[in-house]
């Protein structure tokens, strides 16, 4: 997974990095960055692209985009509804992948900024601070509540769903969480 923003001095160290893990025997690279792809194209021929859900993917021309782009997966955006995803898996011509499991950010999925800018930790580089998920006072609520912390997804009861919709693969968020919990979620599932 090299899902996060790359700066123009890290390109050489991604590249190392990808060329290491080549060498390991994957055989696809999760990516936000197109200078990223493009270093997987130029240094590792034949290891698929997956589009990050960071690359805010929430459309079928999103999707198509990504084909033409050399994708072969995309992660698609937690807000889509089954319908758009079964039309994306049946119409964009690449894999579908969708969270089952795991946060639901306050905001859209790849758009969020407020960790960069109230923590100056930015989800787009790896480091969300989850901001979303303090307290705040309220005098509406009288102390302290959490209106911008949703509930995190679990979609158990629809894993069939998913399948018949054409999804090709389920993501479980792991970040930020504890060996325990990810070796727990994945066992449910």
């Amino acid at each position: 997974t090299l899902n996060t923003l790359v700066k123009e001095n890290e390109l050489p160290a991604a590249a190392r990095t990808l060329i290491a893990a080549t060498e390991q025997g994957i055989d696809a690279v999760i990516v936000q960055d197109l200078g990223v792809a493009e270093l997987v194209r130029r240094y590792c021929p034949g290891v698929k692209l997956h589009a990050s859900t960071q690359m805010a993917i929430h459309s079928l021309s999103g999707a198509k985009a990504a084909k033409d782009l050399g994708y072969d997966r995309v992660t698609l955006a937690r807000e889509l509804t089954l319908p758009e995803v079964e039309k994306i898996a049946a119409e964009a011509g690449l894999e579908a992948e969708v969270f089952i499991h795991g946060a639901l950010c306050d905001s859209y999925s790849g758009l969020c900024l407020c960790s960069s800018l109230q923590k100056g930790r930015s989800g787009n580089r790896g480091r969300c601070a989850y901001p979303c998920r303090e307290a705040v006072y309220s005098d509406v609520a009288g102390g302290l509540t959490h209106p911008f912390s949703l509930k995190d997804i679990a979609l158990g009861p629809k894993v069939l769903d998913l399948a018949k919709a054409g999804v090709a693969s389920l993501k479980i968020e792991g970040r930020k969480k504890s060996p325990l919990y990810v070796a727990a979620t994945v066992d449910y599932y």
